[in-house]
C-alpha cells in the first residue's frame, strides 16, 4: 500500500474512534461553566453546609437524606478555584459520562452512536448539569461504571462504584436497585435457575446498600439516632397528587428533550413498529447490558412518578432511553436519528408550549397557552448570570427575589 494509502486509511480509522461531534458539543458549551454557580438553589445549600461542615466544623447537609459526601467535594472544589474550578468538575463528569455512553453504544451495536451520543450533549438537563455545580453527572459517572462492573462480573468493584453513586446522590438508590434487580432477572431467565453467580450478584447488591447506608451516618447522628433524615420536609402532598401527578411527570419527563424531539421519537416508534418484520432487526451484542439500562432506565421513571420535581432527576433515564432507542426506534435511520438531535439541540435555544403552570415551582394547575418561549440553556443562561458573585444561600435568596419579584 502507498504512503497515500496509508495516511488515508489512517485518517478514516481515526475518524471512525473518535467521536468529531460530541467532543465539538462539549467545547461549545465549556463557556457557561464561567457563568457563576448557576440557579439551583440546592447549589448555595450545598455551598454553606460544606462550609459549614468542613471549614467552620458544625455539622450540616443541604437537604435530606444528607449529601456530605458531594457537599466534602465542592468545598475543596471552591477552594481552590471558586466557582470555575467547580463547575469544570461537572463539566468532566459530564465528558466522562458521555465517554462512557460512546462506549456502551458500541458495545450494543448502535449504528448511529455519534449521534446519539450528541444528543445526549446536548440535551438542555445534560447541558446545564454539565456546566453548573450540582451532583447529578458526579453520580451518574458512578452510576455507569457501576453497570460496568455488574455486566463484567467485577462484583467488588460494582458494590464500590454503586455505593460512590449513591453516597453523592441519595436519590439515585433506587435506580442502583434498578440496575442490580434487572441483572439478577436476567442471569435467572438465561440459566433457568439460581447460580452462583446469581448469589454473587445478590452479595454484591447487598454490600453497595450497606456501603452507601454508612454515607448517611451523619445524617442519623444529626436527628438524633433516628430515621427522620429520611422524611421529605414539609407538607407538599397537595402539589403531588393524583391527576397532577401525572401531569407534572409528563410535562417536565418531555422537558428532557423538548417537545419536537418527542414527535420524532413517536414517529421513530411507529415506523419500527410497521417495519419490524420486514426490515432487518438490529441485534444488540450485549443483552446484559441491555437489560442494565433498562433496569435503570424503569427504576428512574417510576421514582420520577414519585417525585416529578426538577427534569434533571431523570438524567440517568436519558442516558438509558438513548442507548436502548438508538438500538431500536433509531437503528434503521440516520435521518431521523439526525432530526432527533436536531430536535433536541432546538430546545436548548426555543421552547414551544401548549400549557403554562399557574404558579411555576408549586403548581396546582395549568392553562392553555399555545407560544414560543426562550429554550431552557438560554433561560438558565441569561437567569444564572445574575446569581454570578453570589457563593451563599443569602445572596441566592435575596437575587431570587429580586428577579422573580415574590
Amino acid at each position: 500500500m502507498s504512503e497515500a494509502g496509508s495516511r488515508s486509511v489512517s485518517k478514516e480509522t481515526l475518524a471512525r474512534r473518535i467521536p468529531w461531534l460530541p467532543l465539538l458539543l462539549l467545547l461549545c458549551i465549556l463557556p457557561l461553566c464561567f457563568l457563576g454557580f448557576g440557579t439551583d438553589n440546592d447549589t448555595y445549600a450545598v455551598l454553606d453546609c460544606g462550609y459549614g461542615t468542613w471549614h467552620l466544623h458544625i455539622p450540616a447537609t443541604s437537604r435530606n437524606p444528607g449529601y456530605w459526601t458531594y457537599e466534602a467535594i465542592v468545598y475543596v472544589l471552591v477552594r481552590l478555584g471558586g466557582a470555575a474550578l467547580s463547575n469544570l468538575g461537572s463539566f468532566a463528569m459530564a465528558a466522562l459520562v458521555a465517554w462512557r455512553f460512546w462506549r456502551w453504544a458500541g458495545r450494543l451495536g448502535v449504528p448511529h452512536r455519534t449521534l446519539m451520543t450528541a444528543t445526549l450533549i446536548a440535551a438542555p438537563p445534560f447541558v446545564i448539569a454539565a456546566t453548573s455545580t450540582n451532583d447529578y453527572l458526579w453520580s451518574l459517572l458512578f452510576l455507569i461504571l457501576g453497570g460496568e462492573a455488574i455486566g463484567a462480573d467485577r462484583f467488588i468493584s460494582a458494590a464500590v462504584l454503586s455505593a460512590i453513586a449513591v453516597a453523592i446522590r441519595g436519590a439515585n438508590a433506587p435506580v442502583v436497585a434498578g440496575g442490580f434487580i434487572a441483572t439478577v432477572a436476567y442471569d435467572i431467565w438465561m440459566r433457568r435457575r439460581f447460580t452462583k453467580r446469581t448469589a454473587k450478584l445478590a452479595a454484591s447488591a447487598l454490600a453497595a446498600a450497606i456501603l452507601a447506608a454508612a454515607a448517611f451516618y451523619p445524617s442519623y447522628r444529626l436527628v438524633g439516632n433516628t430515621m427522620d433524615f429520611l422524611r421529605s420536609p414539609g407538607d407538599v402532598r397537595e402539589l403531588y397528587s393524583g391527576w397532577l401527578r401525572l401531569a407534572k411527570f409528563a410535562y417536565k419527563a418531555h422537558q428532557t428533550v423538548g417537545p419536537a424531539a418527542v414527535l420524532v421519537i413517536g414517529i421513530a416508534a411507529v415506523l419500527y413498529l410497521r417495519n419490524r418484520r420486514t426490515a432487518e432487526p438490529n441485534t444488540p451484542r450485549d443483552k446484559q447490558l441491555i437489560f442494565i439500562a433498562a433496569g435503570y432506565l424503569l427504576a428512574n421513571l417510576l421514582l420520577f412518578l414519585r417525585y416529578p420535581i426538577e427534569y434533571f432527576y431523570l438524567l440517568p433515564a436519558l442516558f438509558s432511553f438513548l442507548l436502548l432507542a438508538g438500538a431500536t426506534l433509531f437503528a434503521q435511520s440516520r435521518r431521523l436519528s439526525l432530526a432527533l438531535l436536531l430536535t433536541v439541540l432546538s430546545a436548548d435555544f426555543v421552547l414551544p408550549t401548549v400549557v403554562a403552570p399557574n404558579a411555576p415551582g408549586r403548581s396546582t394547575g395549568a392553562r392553555l397557552h399555545i407560544g414560543v418561549e426562550p429554550g431552557l440553556v438560554l433561560a438558565d443562561s441569561a437567569e444564572r448570570i445574575r446569581y454570578i458573585g453570589c457563593a451563599d444561600w443569602k445572596c441566592f435568596d435575596q437575587r431570587w427575589h429580586q428577579i422573580h419579584g415574590r
